[in-house]
């Protein structure tokens, strides 16, 4: 895939992701309810005012200072003519959870969470994109530098 492809997955990427998340924190505010108890998956709502793990909270901005830098350096990265076409979805991915958590901190002054996985923080849809673009950007500068260490 070309580069004006990838960008262009990437912008639809970007939009849906700030869609659907926003669209279920919506969900969430509405109800205000628990939809499942008692398993291992359960929805309940959460406003989160820190970061990952509630790391920083009542810090909103602190938080939201650090997230902005975040996305521009992201942005940065993006721009970039030389960049890997492979690391531009992960970013797009990263970026897009990063705008739809900003959205909720400068207008709710917290992050809507709501997926509850047993023993483990809650978290929602945007957190998610934001893990999975982390997690395959590890994945492809990696496998990138394995692959230039055996050509070398």
């Amino acid at each position: 895939m070309n580069r004006k492809k990838t960008i262009f997955v990437g912008i639809i990427i970007f939009f849906m992701i700030i869609i659907l998340d926003q669209v279920t924190k919506v969900f969430f505010i509405n109800k205000n309810i628990i939809i499942m108890q008692g398993g291992l998956l359960e929805f309940n709502y959460t406003e989160n005012t820190g970061i990952a793990f509630n790391i920083g909270i009542g810090n909103i901005f602190i938080i939201g200072i650090i997230n902005i830098l975040v996305l521009g350096l992201i942005v940065v990265f993006i721009a970039k003519s030389k960049i890997n076409l492979k690391v531009l979805i992960p970013l797009f991915l990263i970026f897009s959870g990063g705008i739809s958590n900003l959205i909720d901190r400068i207008l709710r002054g917290y992050v809507i969470d709501f997926i509850d996985i047993y023993n483990f923080p809650n978290f929602n849809l945007a957190d998610v994109s934001i893990t999975i673009g982390i997690v395959l950007l590890i994945y492809r500068i990696l496998k990138d530098s394995i692959l230039e260490h055996k050509e070398n």
